[in-house]
């Protein structure tokens, strides 16, 4: 009986043992599968932060694009106000210009006299004074 209670306990010794081994090699083994995984999460993160970092200079150009096209269309909107001003104000000469050539032409009846003495007096101005001119050429 002595030798079953010795017999028992060497299996058991040898089966702690057995066992020991066996969580000794899973250890490393997930020892080195941690090292693995903690590689490669640095690696990820190197990547990610390159990442960040384009991500945050295209933000930023595209940031500036925005403003910079902003401005342009302000300018381009102040150009068409300004445009649509200087048409409003071509209108205007123009229709004042046609009223006073209508007005030249067709003068009311009081002035109507006083341009034609006008256009005589100066028609005859006129002729006076080349006459002169062409007297004074010949001498």
């Amino acid at each position: 009986m002595k030798v079953l209670l010795y017999i028992s306990a060497i299996v058991a010794v040898a089966a702690l043992v057995v066992i020991a081994i066996a969580i000794i090699k899973t250890a490393k083994t997930v020892k080195h599968a941690m090292k693995d995984i903690t590689d490669t999460m640095q690696r990820v993160e190197l990547k990610v932060g390159g990442i960040t970092d384009k991500t945050d200079q295209l933000m930023n150009q595209t940031n500036d694009i925005v403003e910079d096209a902003n401005a342009k269309l302000q300018s381009v909107e102040g150009l068409a106000a300004s445009a649509k001003q200087l048409s409003e104000s071509t209108t205007y000469v123009q229709h004042s210009l046609m009223k006073m050539a209508d007005q030249v032409a067709a003068p009311p009846g009081k002035y109507a006299k006083l341009m034609q003495q006008t256009t005589a007096l100066s028609e005859a101005a006129s002729k006076m004074y080349y006459s002169m001119k062409q007297k004074n050429g010949e001498r």
